[in-house]
């Protein structure tokens, strides 16, 4: 993963007006007396968020996938985006292999956030419904883009990468798939859960999940929290660490957990990562207590979504069971 939370996602909220949004979106859905994704009397839905509420008046046809994972959700409801935003990795119009199919033969036009939300390329695809989830909206850019199409912000709790759930939540009430998108859900709760029956052997083993890379500040923690939340899904104990592991305590806190996992892209990257003498020389190391995810899995796991939790429970199960043998 390469420091991917870290570098690639700007910094634009304070944690002052989170907090106020988070505030406000809490309140909104406190008042609001039907369930989430409801179809009203008019054939609309009514979808609450970070700046309000937003009204899709019927099924959208042309949709735009604003943030940077939002198209996994979409495409998982066979909803196939008219533009779509890539985020890393060069994938084909910035769709992942466990993705790839759903496209069916489209051929959507790519955005980037690199420099910000892209409101003229996303007013050129004519969308009826803008989903922007993950897209660090502020409460310009919402009205920037609310003023071509009904759009969908961040529920509230962060301006980027809230935790999955929630975020599959608001694609599945705005695409008029609520209940569909609460069963996959549903599934990979289970199937997470099928990890813990099938691994015993996981009980109270620690694990350490970390990006694919160590800079001159040392190594970081995979972050947020929740992002790591699959792994106590799964019967592990996650490691006492958080943000980034400064190169003094870095040997000490991999000694410290039983497996240590480095969402690496590359061979290059495992390689840099062998070659750092405080690495080599820990005890996860030398004693092959490590796995290193390669380029798909370290993806998955970054992407954190319907479509690509199935990656992750098919690949990582067996490398942290061979790990701890």
């Amino acid at each position: 993963m390469s420091a991917l939370y870290s570098r690639r996602v700007p910094e634009v909220w304070t944690r002052r007006s989170v907090l106020a949004l988070t505030a406000t979106a809490a309140l909104l859905t406190a008042c609001r007396s039907e369930k989430p994704g409801a179809v009203a009397s008019d054939g609309s839905v009514t979808v609450t968020h970070a700046f309000g509420e937003t009204k899709i008046p019927k099924p959208p046809t042309r949709v735009v996938s604003a943030g940077l994972n939002d198209a996994d959700d979409l495409l998982a409801l066979g909803v196939v985006p008219v533009a779509i935003t890539d985020w890393f990795g060069g994938e084909p119009f910035g769709v992942w292999p466990w993705a790839q199919a759903r496209l069916g033969g489209a051929t959507p036009a790519v955005l980037s956030l690199a420099d910000g939300v892209q409101v003229e390329q996303i007013a050129a695809a004519r969308p009826d419904l803008i989903v922007a989830t993950n897209a660090g909206l502020d409460q310009d850019t919402y009205q920037a883009l609310t003023a071509i199409a009904p759009t969908i912000a961040q529920s509230g709790r962060s301006a980027f990468f809230e935790p999955w759930r929630d975020q599959a939540a608001l694609i599945g009430q705005a695409t008029f798939h609520h209940d569909d998108m609460t069963k996959m859900v549903s599934d990979i709760d289970a199937s997470l859960k099928k990890v813990k029956d099938d691994h015993p052997e996981f009980a109270n083993k620690t694990v350490l999940l970390l990006d694919g890379r160590v800079d001159a500040g040392g190594a970081r923690v995979t972050g947020p929290a929740w992002r790591r939340a699959f792994l106590t899904d799964m019967g592990l104990t996650l490691a006492d660490a958080d943000g980034t592991i400064a190169p003094d305590r870095l040997g000490q806190v991999l000694d410290s957990a039983d497996v240590v996992i480095w969402a690496t892209e590359s061979d290059e990257e495992q390689a840099a990562l062998l070659a750092d003498p405080v690495i080599a020389a820990s005890r996860a190391t030398t004693r092959k207590h490590t796995v290193f995810t390669g380029k798909e899995l370290a993806g998955a796991i970054a992407y954190a979504s319907v479509l690509s939790y199935p990656v992750v429970i098919d690949k990582l199960p067996p490398m942290i069971a061979t790990a701890l043998s």
